[in-house]
């Protein structure tokens, strides 16, 4: 069976459902998935692993938006949120991980970018599942 894991964030709950349901739309004719939600970026790694813990999947495809604010939060939350899921990958080496949080300086960036991005991401999951398979 080849399941996937989909984490999400809580914030932004309309654009993260249209991230949501793009990946879902892809991955479905091949894959299962489970949804975990995680209250914000930085947790996003930590929910997985406890998920992984527990079930086999194929692959972690992870959602999350985080805009710039006028303090230092922004950086904070970013660097970590990629420095956890990238230690996260390097554990577990076997699973393909990709990362679709998206930091994006406003709203129109956002909207631009949100499908073309996540459906980027969810194909480049796909992929790295068939390459660590074969």
């Amino acid at each position: 069976m080849n399941k996937i894991l989909i984490v999400h964030t809580s914030w932004y709950e309309d654009y993260i459902s249209t991230m949501v349901d793009t990946s879902i739309k892809n991955l479905e004719k091949d894959f299962e998935y489970d949804i975990a939600i995680a209250p914000g970026s930085i947790e996003l790694a930590a929910l997985a692993k406890n998920k992984i813990l527990q079930k086999k999947y194929v692959g972690i495809l992870f959602h999350g938006i985080v805009i710039r604010g006028e303090t230092s939060h922004y950086d904070l939350v970013t660097n970590e949120t990629f420095r956890s899921i990238g230690s996260l990958a390097e554990n577990f080496y076997d699973l393909a991980i990709i990362n679709n949080v998206i930091c994006i300086e406003n709203e129109d960036q956002l909207k631009e970018r949100l499908i073309k991005v996540t459906l980027n991401n969810t194909n480049a999951l796909i992929d790295l599942i068939n390459e660590k398979s074969s």
